[in-house]
């Protein structure tokens, strides 16, 4: 069982904090290769021939199996070790379990003739006959085995639509193992109150040639109740209306997927898997941080357990933490600084580094602006996707894997149409103890939407074809084709060089670089970095009769991310005096609107090409608008590398005793959605159950 020491708030354990300085540190580092760039300043440091960095430690916490974040990797894997009788804690720096999962589609694209591809070969419905809808896809589309899928997902001849490769570069051994537990896991997440819909094609780079994707519902009723399956529909959100604490966004519609009465997102998953753990036993400690991670030696021995911080969140307004939608199981714990240790395994499910402009700078160096959030920034808040994980596996020794793979997938930094909200990903109203944080759900805008819009940089100037900023950068490879080969469906041929001939690769390109254009250097781009800037679509109100727009709580709100006024003067001394990251003063806003209404009279925009496309609106009706543009890095690629067993590596090729990681924290995995994080989980937790007791 698990073990607390000390006692008050800050209690009598704790370390030592004499540590030795950066530089010696760095100098007993050296020859592992190690920079202090790439690591940062480590908590605490001991020079070479020092006695063990755990000295002076006094453990206040202390468990079989620890596991760090609660998302789609954290909760299964510990509950998988959990199952296996081990005394677990799950840490996560939020005040709520399932990260993004949480505010995610709950889309799981798994496969090899997983539980639910051979449930819809037989045409069963699901043990509670939830779903009534027929099977959606033949026989030869569900049809397939691990050897199959594990050829998918390592198929170098693949190429998506924006010329890169997303399976070519997958580690091979690491996706031998993922589909030789396809099986095992979409079972593990059944019995675990997952309930899941019936196939419907693939998620985004999820293999090419086989329908492998389902989603997580649960039925409407007059209770939510996790083991009957039910949800209120208060629960479940309502349209342009409320959120619920339940569910961070509005369930869908999965009438066509499951039958009537259904609803989905990660909600109906995340919930699942949360009380399944409380219920099993798993103890949790919220809003406590990862921030250390120590070995026997700095480079040697085994993970023997870490240090965490406490990071409550208090929204806007209000002076009470928030608390978690589940309490059962929760560990009260408030001292700044904990020391937890793990007998057997740490398993790192922090997720990735979105939410780190420095350590995604390495990736595209503007997008070092800081600007520019991730994904459910809102729910997951600002210690989340951070990189900690992965920095501190590198600390101790750990190898990395993927790094190349962040930038083939359009998920990753993409701009979003969503505007006047900074957390931009995706829609969420009021009723959600988030809501604060974000203050306006935003309105939707695409391409269609833009022909009434301008769009400037942070010095008030176009700098991009308006409408084609919206329409994307790359799309997923995923069943059934198109584009990314020659035919589609079963008749893809696996590692068939065709699919990469540079005939075919000219004839389905069609990247739209909005994304490079709006993080290129401007006049206001200052040194060392050179920062792009915020972004601004400017409309007047002719453009709001014209599109329809809403403009009122909760889509647009008074938090610097939406702006009105009478005279364009006026919205450009608004927006340099109103938006946090307008770092430099926006000037040129009345002369860029002047030449663009100079373009429309004249019919044609001679800078960038505006015209064939779309009508061209003037901009000259009072009033004028200003609603930011909003660039977010969603998906993590390239992380901590991990072999078969999930275990983390190091520089030699060697795992590091009792250190397991997954998801996007790990790299070698260039896969979207939540099918890489939960087998990854139930690989990670089976295994640390065999780790000896140290």
């Amino acid at each position: 069982m698990s073990t607390k020491n000390g006692s008050g708030k800050y209690g009598s354990g704790g370390k030592d904090q004499s540590g030795l300085s950066r530089r010696d540190f760095f100098k007993a580092g050296a020859a592992a290769g190690v920079g202090a760039a790439a690591l940062g300043a480590p908590a605490v440091v001991r020079a070479q021939g020092a006695v063990s960095p755990t000295d002076g430690i006094t453990w206040d916490y202390e468990v079989d199996v620890l596991v760090l974040g609660g998302g789609c990797m954290g909760l299964p894997s510990a509950i998988r070790a959990r199952d296996l009788g081990n005394d677990v804690m799950l840490i996560d720096q939020n005040f709520d379990l399932g990260g993004k999962m949480l505010h995610s589609g709950s889309q799981t694209s798994l496969g090899g003739g997983d539980p639910l591809q051979l449930r819809d070969l037989a045409g069963e419905s699901d043990p509670e006959g939830f779903i009534t809808v027929p099977p959606l896809h033949t026989a030869e589309e569900l049809t397939e085995d691990p050897d199959h899928l594990f050829r998918d997902m390592t198929d170098w001849s693949i190429v998506d639509n924006a010329g890169q490769a997303p399976y070519r570069y997958n580690e091979r051994e690491l996706h031998r193992a993922w589909a030789d537990n396809c099986f095992a896991t979409r079972n593990f997440l059944l019995e675990n109150y997952v309930r899941y819909s019936r196939i419907s094609g693939t998620h985004g780079n999820g293999g090419m040639t086989r329908a492998r994707r389902a989603s997580a519902f649960l039925m409407l009723g007059d209770k939510t109740d996790i083991k009957a399956g039910t949800v209120t529909q208060e629960d479940a959100g309502i349209r342009n209306t409320s959120n619920s604490h339940f569910a961070p966004r509005v369930m869908g519609d999965a009438s066509s997927v499951v039958g009537p009465g259904a609803v989905n997102n990660g909600a109906a998953m995340a919930r699942g898997l949360e009380f399944s753990a409380r219920e099993k036993g798993v103890k949790i400690m919220l809003n406590r941080h990862m921030d250390e991670i120590y070995r026997e030696g700095q480079f040697s021995g085994r993970v023997v357990g870490v240090q965490a911080s406490y990071t409550p969140r208090i929204p806007p307004g209000s002076s009470e933490p928030l608390q978690s939608y589940y309490q059962q199981g929760n560990i009260d714990e408030t001292r700044e600084t904990i020391y937890i240790r793990a007998r057997k395994a740490v398993i790192v499910a922090t997720g990735g580094h979105v939410g780190n402009p420095q350590f995604r700078s390495m990736f595209y160096p503007a997008m070092r602006e800081p600007a520019w959030g991730p994904s459910a920034a809102a729910l997951i808040g600002e210690h989340a996707a951070d990189a900690s994980g992965i920095i501190a596996g590198m600390r101790v020794g750990a190898n990395l894997a993927g790094m190349q793979q962040n930038l083939s997938y359009g998920a990753t930094a993409h701009v979003r149409p969503r505007l006047a909200t900074r957390d931009a990903y995706t829609d969420m109203y009021p009723g959600h103890p988030t809501f604060p944080f974000r203050g306006s759900t935003g309105f939707a805008a695409n391409a269609n939407t833009f022909e009434h819009f301008i769009a400037v940089n942070q010095v008030g100037k176009r700098f991009f074809n308006d409408m084609d900023l919206m329409r994307g950068n790359a799309a997923g490879t995923q069943f059934p084709g198109g584009t990314n080969v020659p035919v589609r469906g079963t008749e893809i041929v696996q590692a068939d060089w065709r699919n990469s001939s540079r005939d075919h690769i000219r004839g389905m390109y069609n990247r739209y670089a909005g994304l490079d254009a709006a993080l290129q250097i401007n006049e206001g781009s200052q040194p060392p970095d050179f920062l792009p800037g915020p972004l601004w679509a400017i409309f007047d109100e002719g453009a709001v009769e014209r599109a329809e727009l809403t403009l009122t709580f909760p889509w647009v709100a008074d938090n610097g991310y939406f702006f009105s006024a009478d005279t364009l003067e006026e919205l450009q001394s608004m927006i340099n005096t109103g938006h946090k990251y307008q770092r430099v003063p926006m000037t040129h806003l009345a002369e860029t609107v002047a030449r663009w209404n100079g373009f429309v009279d004249a019919g044609e925009d001679a800078d960038f090409g505006r015209g064939p496309d779309a009508p061209m609106h003037k901009i000259e009706q009072p009033k004028f608008y200003a609603a930011a543009i909003v660039i977010v890095w969603h998906d993590s690629y390239g992380g901590l590398r991990i072999n078969g067993k999930c275990q983390v590596v190091d520089m030699e090729g060697q795992p590091i005793p009792g250190l397991y990681a997954g998801a996007e924290a790990s790299g070698g995995g260039n896969q979207h959605g939540l099918g890489r994080g939960v087998v990854h989980a139930y690989i990670a937790g089976t295994n640390a159950n065999e780790e000896p007791v140290s």
